[in-house]
């Protein structure tokens, strides 16, 4: 798995070369602070209340470890990611590393069995899910847990209706563009022997600073959009020069989560 190709398309950077690794990251970290409240609504669906082992899977920065140590403090979080840099920022965190490819299967772990293997926005960069699967299945302890989480749509922010008009051409802009493709998860885990459960998490969250600053990345990309109308264009451009003033914000996301657990019929192969 290309960790650089993950960054860009989990968060609609088709300009990655112009903004560089480091907002790319930014964006990141913005996304856990901003929706980190994402996190206790999607766990509490996995019924896993304590985990002594964890595993990342396309780790990143790390944003998504953070709450999962924070949610599961006993557990040793182990991050799995393809980036040197990554991975050494990660271990300086305290947290457990494996450089690996998730294109090439799941890797071997110092810790396992794992009570819960967490793999958000990273599944659809995977170019073979059906050879990372079954070991997923395989290193799960009884009762383990795999969540695969993927935005259901891009972050909305503007409140007013013309705003949200304007957002709404932007995202389907993206959307042309490929921005946030991936698949419905449920067959293909499904076929690596797990039971599916899938469900949607809606949060709105507060308008803080860092709210502002994500929604300003959001539309900074979005006015490189080339399915963009010039009017559109100059709209999203008026907007970014006034985010620090009078631009109504109401942060709301909305993710896709499968749950799935190993297949009873299947759970000993």
């Amino acid at each position: 798995m290309d960790h650089q190709r993950h960054l860009t398309r989990d968060n609609g950077h088709q300009t990655h070369q112009r903004s560089g690794s480091h907002d790319q990251h930014r964006v990141l970290d913005l996304d856990a602070e901003v929706f980190g409240h994402h996190l206790a609504a999607v766990l509490d669906l996995t019924g896993v209340h304590a985990a002594r082992s964890v595993v990342d899977l396309g780790a990143g920065t790390g944003a998504g470890s953070r709450l999962l140590r924070g949610r599961y403090p006993d557990a040793s979080v182990t991050c799995v990611d393809n980036d040197p840099q990554m991975l050494e920022l990660l271990r300086e965190q305290g947290f457990a590393v494996v450089e690996a490819d998730l294109d090439d299967g799941f890797p071997a772990l110092a810790e396992a069995p794992v009570d819960l293997v967490w793999a958000s926005s990273s599944l659809h960069h995977v170019a073979h899910p059906a050879r990372l699967l079954p070991g997923v299945r395989r290193a799960l302890a009884p009762g383990g847990v795999l969540v695969v989480v993927e935005l259901a749509a891009l972050p909305r922010f503007l409140s007013h209706p013309r705003g949200a008009l304007l957002e709404q051409r932007c995202h389907a802009a993206a959307a042309a563009e490929g921005w946030n493709h991936h698949p419905n998860w449920t067959p293909v885990i499904e076929a690596a022997g797990f039971s599916v459960t899938q469900s949607e998490v809606t949060t709105t969250a507060p308008v803080t600073p860092a709210a502002r600053e994500y929604a300003q990345e959001w539309f900074g990309r979005f006015l490189h959009l080339a399915a963009l109308t010039a009017d559109d264009r100059d709209a999203v451009a008026d907007l970014l020069e006034r985010f620090s003033d009078d631009v109504e914000l109401e942060p709301r996301a909305t993710r896709t989560v499968w749950v799935a657990t190993p297949s009873q019929n299947r759970a000993r192969s």
